[in-house]
């Protein structure tokens, strides 16, 4: 498939406190490479409550992408595309899949997933796809 220049992919990011920025970054190139996405058009995205935690703003410095985070509200408006449901994620967040949530809305309300979450014991990464490869 042909890549457009416009096209925009989001990475949603789920980690626990104190995650290493290098278990992120490995990750989403490992998403971002099986699915041909190129960093230069991706942003990290991960909820709000994340904003503090060293090893995510690393990560976004380190794979030189732009990190958005997310109100928790924006994540629940999204949580039914998301097929993964991790029962302990749902009892902290009320989404069943905060990577796949964030990638989602990270992506643009007609997003859609390319790749569900692929987790770590550390962090998980979802890959979503902007409106403009859907149509």
């Amino acid at each position: 498939m042909a890549h457009d220049e416009t096209v925009r992919y989001a990475a949603g990011i789920g980690a626990r406190r104190g995650v290493a920025a290098e278990a992120i970054v490995d990750l989403v190139r490992e998403v971002a490479g099986r699915h041909d996405a190129p960093l230069e058009r991706l942003s990290l995205c991960t909820l709000e409550s994340k904003a503090e935690e060293p090893g995510v703003q690393e990560a976004a410095r380190m794979l030189g992408v732009p990190l958005v985070f997310l109100p928790l509200e924006a994540l629940k408006a999204r949580k039914g595309a998301a097929p993964t449901h991790s029962p302990r994620v749902q009892a902290m967040f009320g989404v069943g899949s905060v990577a796949e949530a964030a990638a989602l809305v990270g992506a643009g309300p007609k997003s859609r997933l390319l790749a569900p979450r692929l987790a770590t014991p550390y962090a998980a990464c979802a890959l979503a796809v902007g409106a403009e490869e859907v149509e």
